[in-house]
């Protein structure tokens, strides 16, 4: 600031002007010094006595947090009031002008001029108290007084006083911009250090350490806790050292502490054990927390400013670190459910680059996703067909055959959009092995059921034409012959309906069970018997225990030893015999039906059992048949809580076996629901 900036009265006495420079040099000094706030203010104190010829003086600043004057500093003679004394602007001389922004030249002073007035315990003949501006607001006053032993100030004393006075409010505010911007800085240093450990930090738990880290070197401490809250305010996760777990709980549900939760302020707790420093925390997924670390109000007033930055960055962490957690849950569920999912999966970036591929496609492919992705799938996959779905636009679908052995797939492809990420392509297959395999036994099982009630049909419509046509002259014995095929061509017919009948109740539950204590000798014979009047010179061995009797359905099982007889013979050739064998093992009924026929190919044995399936499904086949026999007796077997197996060679014979377990001896009837019997 220039001593002779222009607007300034001239001093009117040419010696005063040694006075001026003076003290301009020594405000310039104390601007130069570099030495702390309120060693600054003390040396403009003892100047201002020395360039002034005052016997005492005091400067006192404005407090902006409530707006009073505090005694800074005082020099020269006594003033009796301790330095930090307030007064409230308007009261007293200072506080007077203060409020009013001009200086005074006081000789005697009369007290019922100012409000609050405290006399001085030394008589002061003269002084003069002048403002300290800054850019016209005041923020201090300047007190210079003189007793009886000197003469009064003068008018250009109080010129002289006013100009040193704005000088020094000058340099008093500099040095506090200095050390509020070094004090800044500090706080920053030691921010940007504390905030380090937040950085990255993605894993809730580990950043909860971070946090508490960082607050503890904020206030130079060893002790504190950082807890986490759900929207009941209990505790969900907490992270705590130096502090004994009672004192935590009764430290949170202070009254003080939900307030700052509540509105994410800074504050100070008083409790039995000390004094703390709280801050609330507030992520942006609403997230509430608290953050305690021992500390006084003193520390809060220096270090205010950075802990609140703190609480700020800590927030924002933990809003990162949430986030990154639903990410991590939703990709974790995604590749779960990707992973979990039985269909080819893959997905390409807008490129045409593999960003993923699941276990099923790994397998169709025969390439590990670790290999496969960020290569171009064209060239990864090595099939044409499936690049075409991925390079093609939009919604498609179709059919391709893949792997070995080949299979059929549904394959879709759509476009996909990532926010932020250009379009890719996501496809899907579907493996409808199974469904088009069935489709076709459908479509054969038609053509063959037609074939198989055809033929007999044919049968019986001839015989009965002819013996219309012919009534009266038929031979007796040609008569019986015509009769006697179309009672077994009828027969024949009536089996067949049978078994689809049994098919159709078994495949609805509706199937009932009739449990007899029966002769297994007695049924085997009979329907041997049966068997054998549709395959004349073949002969069926029988070795089984004399006195064999089991409780089970007997007409249910009859028919399953229909069929594997029928089946045996019919796969077999004289004059090898079909051999059947019972017997009890292990407490249950077990029958083998052993046959020296073709046998069955590996490949056919796991299906054997299936719906509708031959081994020989061709129209031209040797064999006739609805292809339900066997599907049928596992069915049959099955509801009696019996097992079903085979066991064959190609080209050396077939084994046939089933078993069923002991039931109680009784005549109830149970009915089949689902998986369970149960007595009606």
């Amino acid at each position: 600031m220039s001593l002779f900036a222009k607007g300034r009265e001239p001093l009117a006495e040419p010696q005063r002007w040694s006075t001026a420079l003076d003290a301009a040099l020594k405000v310039s000094e104390i601007a130069s010094s570099g030495v702390a706030l309120p060693d600054v203010i003390q040396a403009v104190v003892k100047a201002a006595v020395d360039v002034l010829g005052a016997e005492q003086s005091s400067l006192m600043l404005v407090d902006d947090r409530d707006r009073q004057l505090v005694l800074m500093a005082s020099a020269g003679i006594s003033l009796g009031v301790p330095i930090g004394h307030r007064v409230p602007l308007g009261d007293g001389v200072a506080g007077h002008v203060m409020a009013t922004g001009r200086p005074l030249k006081l000789d005697e002073i009369d007290p019922t001029a100012f409000v609050n007035f405290i006399p001085k315990g030394r008589t002061i003949t003269s002084s003069l108290v002048v403002p300290l501006r800054i850019s016209g607001n005041v923020v201090g006053v300047l007190n210079l007084a003189v007793c009886q032993q000197r003469k009064p100030f003068t008018e250009e004393d109080r010129r002289l006083a006013q100009m040193f006075a704005d000088q020094a409010a000058g340099v008093i505010q500099r040095t506090k911009l200095h050390e509020e911007a070094e004090r800044r800085s500090s706080q920053l240093a030691a921010l940007v250090e504390c905030t380090k450990g937040l950085i990255g930090t993605l894993d809730l738990e580990a950043l909860l350490h971070a946090i508490l880290d960082g607050a503890t070197r904020l206030a130079q401490s060893k002790a504190g806790f950082v807890c986490l809250f759900d929207e009941t305010g209990a505790v969900t996760r907490g992270v705590y050292r130096g502090i004994d777990r009672n004192d935590i709980r009764s430290l949170t549900e202070t009254a003080e502490a939900r307030r700052t939760i509540e509105n994410g302020s800074l504050n100070v707790l008083r409790h039995a054990v000390g004094s703390f420093i709280a801050l609330g925390l507030r992520s942006s997924q609403g997230t509430r927390g608290l953050l305690v670390v021992p500390g006084s109000p003193e520390i809060v007033n220096e270090r205010g400013y950075a802990f609140h930055a703190y609480a700020q960055q800590c927030a924002s962490a933990l809003g990162a670190a949430e986030l990154h957690g639903i990410v991590e849950r939703k990709e974790s569920q995604l590749s779960a459910l990707i992973l979990s999912v039985p269909n080819p999966i893959v997905l390409v970036d807008a490129e045409g680059k593999i960003v993923s591929l699941n276990p099923a496609a790994e397998q169709l492919f025969e390439v590990a996703a670790g290999f496969a992705v960020n290569n171009v799938a064209t060239d990864v996959l090595g099939h044409p067909e499936i690049a075409a779905f991925l390079s093609a636009d939009g919604y498609q679908i179709g059919e391709v055959d893949l792997g070995v052995p080949t299979r059929h797939f549904r394959v879709r492809a759509a476009d996909v959009r990532v926010p932020g990420a250009p379009v890719g392509r996501l496809l899907v297959m579907d493996d409808i092995t199974e469904e088009r395999e069935m489709a076709q036994t459908q479509r054969d099982f038609v053509a063959m059921i037609g074939h198989e009630l055809r033929t007999p049909l044919t049968v019986v419509k001839g015989f009965a034409r002819m013996m219309l046509r012919r009534i009266e002259s038929v031979s007796l014995e040609e008569s019986l012959e015509a009769l006697n095929t179309i009672d077994q061509k009828a027969a024949q017919l009536e089996r067949l309906i049978e078994d689809l009948l049994y098919v159709s109740r078994i495949e609805s539950r509706e199937a009932n069970l009739k449990l007899d204590l029966i002769d297994v000798k007695d049924l085997v014979k009979r329907v041997a018997n049966e068997v054998l009047d549709d395959h004349k010179g073949r002969e069926i061995s029988l070795e089984f225990p004399e006195l064999l009797a089991w409780s089970c359905d007997e007409t249910k099982v009859g028919l399953v030893l229909r069929h594997l007889l029928d089946n045996a013979l019919k796969f077999s050739d004289a004059p090898d015999p079909v051999i059947l064998q019972a017997d009890i093992v292990e407490d249950e009924l077990r029958i083998d039906v052993v046959d020296r026929g073709v046998g069955l190919v590996s490949t056919d044995i796991p299906h054997i059992f299936e719906r509708f399936r031959q081994v020989d499904g061709t129209s031209t086949r040797r064999h006739g048949g609805t292809g339900v026999g066997l599907y049928l007796s596992a069915q049959l077997v099955k509801v009696h809580g019996g097992s079903i197996w085979v066991d064959s060679t190609w080209g050396k014979g077939s084994t046939f076996s089933f078993s069923l377990p002991r039931q109680s001896t009784r005549t109830d009837v149970v009915t089949l629901q689902g998986q369970e019997r149960r007595v009606s």
